[in-house]
């Protein structure tokens, strides 16, 4: 390591390793990593792709040519201003910081306590004490922020908008900065704070998962670690006066959300000062050595550095108030701890009621921390084996029985997955109803081939040269490698916040990455073998029936709903609310028949989630049995397990392919020049944009588009004819023509930009308006950058659009089918049976090719259904064409009432009985139901899952194959292919999709396509309000959605909703989530609709009624209107131009820009340059216009100061015991009632709709 120095105050920075050798291939940032005198480490990333344009926008040129030429210009350099040098908005800044503390550091009579403070950081600092000021510049600049509570580690983050002269960026680095250096944490705060924990809580309280990994840490049963470090006195004691010898439970077994009770209300009673503790907590751990800082900005690495000191030095090097945290930035020390579960918590089954119908069987066996394996990663490699789905496969095997229909295996991402202290391998099933009654054999599946595994590292494999080698075949390991240096090398670029929390991560301490790997140890593999000895240690002394833990929830058992309000399902059971694993009723055996939840007697009541469960000692005969499965050996013929098998879709070419002769690629295309032109007998500078380059009889032109739009085609140079796209910068000078006309560069594109447009002087670059600069907007690109229809027959069109962006070996092709007669609920229905039996039938095909990176979809819509395959363009067609082979396999079966050969008869049932689960799953979250209701009412082409459910009643696989006949009898077919892939290869792509049309095919004609119709909604004075009960009896959110339908989409009006979200989100969020806690989840946003245009405000929570929420949204509606008048002409100018910037912003990948392009084609509007137009229809919108849309859409009372009429529709989804909730509780009854609901909607506007929408 070597010392620098930063400028100003000479603070001397450690180096670290150089990180840029390591980035991916396609990464162009440049990193730094630093150590501050406080001990903080940094990772200092400059972004160089708008480090060049950040350049260029402030780039100052002498406007004259030599002395014979005049000195006039197109613009006059003394009148630019510094708000000349805004950025344009194209590229974001970002910066996270990583605490090492999280959950497992909470104090045990204080649990919740880091995710509480990490609430509390956000309520103001001592420089900013405004407690929404961060959030208020975030929001007013564009950018936004979060965080979140992990078991080892608290992360905080941040990204907005880079502006040229800096005082965006660094202002936000400073007000992130005093996060940890000056936080008020003041207690009148905390009450109101504590709120939005509970209802953070509350949110997730129905959660299964959330449930079971508290259920996990509930019972994992007394530890013989070392006491909790980092305390002067014994938690026993202080809470409930036991003897100090008792030793404390594992940090596992905490409760990491925290709630009011254990953050209040327990704590309190105990006479335990809650914001003494708090303090305490960010004094004994918020300091620097304990940090961990990443920024990323379009700027030099010294000037970041720079920033990065100034604003970070003045972080406490140590704890405040001088603990022993067990060694220097390490916190509190949980090595001791090692493994979670007791012993005596194992060799159970943890039998557990769910919220959600399903039936979910998670094994989880206790391995050590696997953090220092990070070069081989022995557990992926685990995960790999057991997870794999293709044939031969544990889940094959239980899906040939009719057991599984999904598995999931591995440590997970999270630190309760995987620790400093131990690591928890997962491997959970979604069972059949049949599949529960067998869970022990489906576990002994499990344990026969884990036997053999086993058996390969005893006996080892004979390779393809017929040596004798130790372990499991080298192609398994080869491969899973090769594709990790696959996907690390092409990356995307990805979103800017992402990148640092990404790298942030990473380089947690407990994490155990060497900091020279911080950018690639997560992904990539770097043993030539995989470690042989330590996946054979976790096989043979930890992947065993004995350190194996059972979970068990399923619906068969009963759900949370059939016991109300303290009633067992059984009249004389008495449930017990367990306060301490000591106290859980265990059986000394468990019957193999199924359990009987009437002759379990009561279950016990986990006391956060209060899940109820139910744990019995599994039989000896069953372990027994588990054991001889264990043995090494292969498995009997009746099992068929094997190995996976070769991958065939590894790809092997990644060459790029040709553009077009007539425009393809150069350096200069899509930069913004100055080209001197003689005008009369004096040359003037003239700005333009390089559009297009062609080589035509051995000469290299490119075609200039000029401000005046006219365009002009120049011979290139034979100089700059290879000039190197990496050496290319702002300042550049050449000629064209032979040397006769010269010109200078004066903005370089990015990659995923088109073409720029700035040209360094800011008449031309920027609209200077009070003060405040409009960010330049781009010319239009020519229409061989979009995409183009080059196929249109046969009810087909294809579009095809290859990149010349992102430069990757990428395709991605998506097709729409449009089915005749999608208009009830039985087709609908049907057609989601459709989708999952052809994904059923795909599974193992498809996830080889997911394991190479290839991904792959097939998802059901109102009007038909939709494939989409992406990944290496070399294998995306072979994957495509499998595909399509099974979905029209069902086509020309006119008078066919079996299934076709692709589908095997045995998992319809299957697969129906799993789209059944979903439908009656369907809303269980208040929040989604809320907003799924309004949509059901907008929208009547939709059909709830209600109806859907009932339409299936009693439905035969010969009436699905009658019903699919009619179906897809007449479709239309609408393709997108786009990325990697020249004209002859979409011509292809339309050749193969066409034949597999063919087959007996009848086009859906044009006047047949349905149209996508939008109900109107009635203008009136009072709303229409629609309640409904949340589908879950036991769920405790209360959610609200008011709605302003506000017409037709136009440009100008679509611009003003736009702008109206700006503006108002961070003041409604303020008001109703920050100060009066109305619950966790608080927004409002644009709504487009099938080309409807709206609003909505959204307010879930368990504190308020509905009614409340909904007059809290009318009243801010009236409140907000002065301050929207008294709103400065700077600050309007900020929202606006900060709308524009985000308009304007670069694609961050292929997918991104694919996804956008996709959109424009299915929803028929095709204008794929709508961000151009709407960013200069925003050039033209005042506060007055902005102020008119408000009072004509939102506001409740007119000029005159009556009630105005508005088409305004309320939406109630009311929580368990909440006024006004509808006194209707059976999943079915509600089913009915919303569907009601919705018709009484209809019937009222007399199903008025918007008609038919063009674009």
């Amino acid at each position: 390591m070597t010392e620098a120095a930063t400028n100003d105050d000479e603070v001397e920075v450690i180096l670290g390793p150089d990180l840029t050798p390591t980035r991916s291939y396609m990464d162009k940032k440049i990193y730094r990593h630093i150590t501050l005198p406080n001990g903080l480490q940094c990772v200092l990333i400059c972004d160089t792709v708008a480090l060049k344009q950040r350049k260029l926008d402030g780039y100052d040129d002498d406007e004259s040519s030599d002395d014979d030429h005049d000195d006039s210009s197109s613009g006059d350099e003394s009148e630019e201003s510094d708000d000349g040098d805004d950025d344009d908005g194209t590229r974001k800044a970002a910066t996270a910081l990583l605490v090492n503390v999280g959950s497992y550091h909470d104090p045990p009579y204080l649990q919740g306590l880091s995710h509480f403070l990490e609430h509390m950081l956000f309520l103001g600092t001592e420089d900013f004490p405004i407690e929404n000021a961060y959030d208020s510049f975030l929001s007013q600049h564009g950018g936004d922020d979060n965080a979140y509570t992990d078991m080892e580690h608290t992360l905080y983050h941040y990204c907005i908008p880079q502006d040229n002269n800096s005082k965006h960026v660094w202002k936000a680095l400073e007000m992130f900065s005093s996060f940890f250096k000056c936080p008020l944490l003041k207690g009148e705060m905390a009450d109101r704070e504590l709120k939005a924990v509970e209802s953070e809580f509350e949110l997730n309280k129905n959660s299964d998962d959330a449930r079971l990994s508290q259920l996990m840490s509930f019972t994992c049963g007394m530890d013989g670690a070392a006491p909790i470090m980092g305390r002067d006195f014994d938690w026993k004691d202080k809470i409930d006066g036991g003897s100090s010898s008792e030793k404390p439970f594992h940090p596992f077994a905490k409760f990491p959300w925290g709630n009011m009770n254990s953050l209040k209300t327990e704590p309190e009673a105990k006479g335990i000062d809650v914001m003494e503790e708090l303090r305490d907590h960010y004094n004994s751990h918020y300091y620097a050595q304990n940090m961990r800082l990443v920024v990323m900005a379009g700027y030099e690495l010294d000037e970041i550095q720079r920033q990065v000191v100034q604003y970070f030095k003045d972080v406490p090097a140590n704890p405040r108030n001088n603990v022993d945290n067990g060694g220097v930035a390490t916190t509190t020390n949980l090595h001791p701890y090692k493994l979670p579960f007791h012993s005596s918590s194992l060799g159970k089954i943890y039998r557990a009621l769910p919220v959600r119908h399903h039936h979910t069987l998670s094994l989880t066996w206790q391995i050590p921390s696997i953090c220092s394996h990070w070069r081989t990663k022995p557990a992926e490699y685990l995960a790999h084996l057991l997870g794999h789905e293709a044939s031969g496969s544990i889940l094959a095997v239980l899906k040939q029985r009719g057991w599984a229909t999904g598995c999931s295996a591995g440590t997970g991402d999270d630190g309760e997955g995987d620790s400093s202290m131990h690591a928890l391998f997962g491997f959970s099933f979604s069972l059949s109803e049949e599949g529960v009654q067998h869970w022990e054999k489906v576990i002994g599946v499990v344990f026969s081939y884990l036997g053999m595994l086993k058996y390969y590292f005893n006996e080892g494999y004979v390779d393809e040269n017929g040596e004798k080698k130790e372990g499991l075949p080298r192609w398994i390991y080869n491969e899973l490698k090769s594709v990790a240096e696959l996907s690390y090398k092409y990356a995307d670029e990805g979103d800017v916040t992402d990148t640092v929390e990404v790298v942030a991560e990473a380089m947690a301490p407990w994490y155990n990455l060497p900091t020279d790997r911080l950018l690639d140890g997560d992904t990539l593999l770097f043993g030539e073998v995989v470690d042989n000895d330590c996946v054979s240690r976790l096989l043979f002394n930890y992947f065993t029936p004995t350190n194996m833990r059972v979970d068990f929830m399923s619906s068969l058992f009963g759900r949370e709903a059939d016991f109300k309000d303290g009633t067992g399902l059984s009249p004389n059971s008495e449930e017990k609310k367990a306060e301490d694993t000591d106290e859980l009723r265990v059986e000394k055996d468990c019957a193999v028949a199924v359990f009987d939840i009437e002759k379990a007697g009561a279950p016990t009541i986990e006391p956060r989630f209060e899940t109820k469960f139910w744990v019995e000692t599994i039989s000896s005969s069953i372990m027994k049995q588990w054991e001889e499965n264990s043995t090494p050996q292969l498995p009997g013929s009746e099992l068929e397990l094997k190995l996976p098998p070769i991958n065939s879709y590894i790809p092997t070419n990644f060459e790029l392919k040709p553009l077009p002769a007539d425009d393809s690629s150069h350096p200069l295309l899509n930069c913004s020049v100055k080209v001197c032109i003689g005008n009369g007998k004096k040359m003037q500078w003239y700005p333009a944009c390089v559009i297009k380059f062609k080589t035509e009889k051995n000469n290299h032109l490119l075609l200039l588009h000029f401000e005046d739009e006219h365009e002009q085609w120049y011979t290139v140079d034979s100089n700059i004819v290879d000039t190197d796209a990496d050496t290319l910068e702002a300042g550049f000078e050449s000629s064209f023509d032979n040397g006769k006309v010269k010109f200078k560069v004066t903005a370089v594109p990015r990659e995923g930009e088109g073409i720029v447009f700035s040209y360094g002087d800011a008449d031309h670059d920027y609209d200077v308006e009070d003060g405040v600069a409009f960010p330049p907007i781009p010319p239009a690109s020519p229409e061989s950058r979009l995409p183009q229809l080059v196929y249109s027959k046969n009810s087909l069109k294809l579009w095809h659009m290859q990149d010349r962006r992102f430069k990757r070996p990428l395709a991605d092709l998506r097709l729409n089918f449009v089915c005749d007669g999608m208009n009830d609920a039985l087709k609908q229905a049907c057609m989601d049976l459709f989708c999952k039996l052809c994904a059923d039938a795909l599974a193992e095909t498809c996830y080889l090719a997911s394991v190479c990176e290839l991904g792959s979809s097939l998802y059901s819509n109102d009007t038909g259904f939709s494939i989409r395959v992406n990944g290496f363009d070399d294998k995306v067609m072979l994957l495509a064409k499998e595909v399509l082979d099974v979905v029209m396999s069902f086509r020309g079966r006119d008078g066919h009432t079996c299934l076709p050969s692709t589908i095997k008869d045995s998992r319809f049932d299957a697969c129906l009985e799993v789209l059944r689960r979903n439908y009656s799953n369907s809303g269980m979250d208040a929040s989604s139901f809320v907003t799924g209701l309004r949509l059901l009412c907008l929208k009547p082409s939709t059909k709830s899952s209600f109806s859907k459910l009932k339409a299936l009643e009693g439905i035969s696989s010969d009436k699905f194959v009658e019903c699919m006949n009619q179906v897809l009898q007449k479709i239309s077919v609408e393709a997108y292919y786009h990325g990697n892939v020249c004209r002859e290869d979409a011509d292809k792509a339309a050749q193969m999709i066409s034949e597999a049309l063919t087959i007996h095919h009848r086009g859906l004609p044009k006047k047949k396509v349905p149209s996508k119709l939008i109900i109107k909604a009635k203008e009136a004075v009072d709303h229409h309000l629609i309640t409904s009960p949340t589908v879950d009896p036991t769920d405790n959110n209360t959610s609200v959605e008011v709605y302003f339908q506000i017409g037709k989409d136009d440009l100008t009006n679509r611009v003003l909703v736009d702008l109206l979200e700006h503006v108002l989100d961070e003041p409604f969020y303020n008001e109703l989530r920050t100060k009066e806690q109305f619950g966790y989840e608080v927004s409002c946003g644009a709504r487009w609709t099938f080309g409807v245009l709206g609003m909505s405000f959204k307010v879930t929570t368990s504190c308020k009624t509905a009614d409340e929420a909904s007059a809290r949204v009318d009243r801010f509606l009236g409140e907000f209107r002065a301050q929207l008048e008294s709103m400065s002409d700077e600050s309007f100018m900020e929202h606006l131009v900060s709308l524009a910037k985000e308009k304007l912003e670069m694609f961050d990948s292929m997918e991104d820009e694919c996804g956008s392009y996709w959109s424009e084609i299915c929803e028929g509007r095709f204008d794929f340059e709508g961000h151009r137009k709407e960013v200069q229809c925003l050039k033209t919108i005042t506060k007055e216009s902005l102020l008119a849309a408000y009072d004509d859409w939102l506001h409740p009372i007119c000029h005159k100061g009556k009630p105005k009429k508005r088409r305004r529709v309320v939406f109630h989804v009311i929580g368990k015991g909440s006024i006004g909730r509808p006194t209707v509780d059976d999943p079915s009854e509600i089913g009915e009632h919303v569907d009601g609901l919705v018709r009484d909607f209809h019937n009222s506007v007399k199903g008025e709709t918007w008609g038919k929408i063009t674009f």
